[in-house]
Formats: structure tokens, C-alpha cells, sequence
């Protein structure tokens, strides 16, 4: 099954508690995990990583689209200027 583009890395960000993430920009819609809000396209926002076991003796990492209501993010001055992002470039189905 191909997999289509849902979001870009825009680059890294700080969160209101000094938590460093990364901030993406969604191509499709998504819904927030923690208050099922819209993230239409072309917002920001970050994703939540949670551990959800898949049998007896494996777990698989998810990530889950958290909006910008939920959790602020502060893009890096670089980022925010539209400068190149500090980290390597990654898949970018994420």
C-alpha cells in the first residue's frame, strides 16, 4: 500500500515548559488527540509519542497529532525566520 504525505517537518521548537519538539505543518487534515480539534492543512503542530503493545512480547512506537490549542509551541529563530532546521531531513510520511 502506497503511503501519501500527511505532514512536512518544519523544524524544531520549544513548548511552554522548555520541552524541545518537533514542529510539523499538516498536508491533510487531523484531528487532536487530547481535544479532537481540527489541524486543518497548513497548521502546526506536534506529535505525541505512545508505546501500545501489538502481542505478547511487542510494543510499536505511535505518533499522535497534538495542535497548537493543546500543546504552544515557539519555533526556533532560525526555523521561524524560514531558515534550515538543525536536524538531518527524514521521512517526510511522518
Amino acid at each position: 500500500m502506497k503511503r501519501g504525505i500527511k505532514s512536512n517537518r518544519v523544524g524544531r521548537a520549544t513548548l511552554s515548559d522548555g520541552v524541545v519538539v518537533t514542529a510539523y505543518r499538516a498536508v491533510v487534515d487531523f484531528m487532536c488527540v487530547q481535544c479532537a480539534g481540527a489541524i486543518m492543512p497548513g497548521a502546526l503542530f506536534s506529535r505525541r509519542s505512545r508505546s501500545v503493545p501489538v502481542g505478547a512480547l511487542s510494543v510499536t512506537q505511535t505518533t499522535d497529532p497534538v495542535c497548537v490549542t493543546c500543546r504552544p509551541l515557539r519555533l526556533e529563530a532560525a526555523v521561524a525566520r524560514g531558515g534550515a532546521a538543525d536536524e538531518p531531513p527524514t521521512d517526510p510520511r511522518i
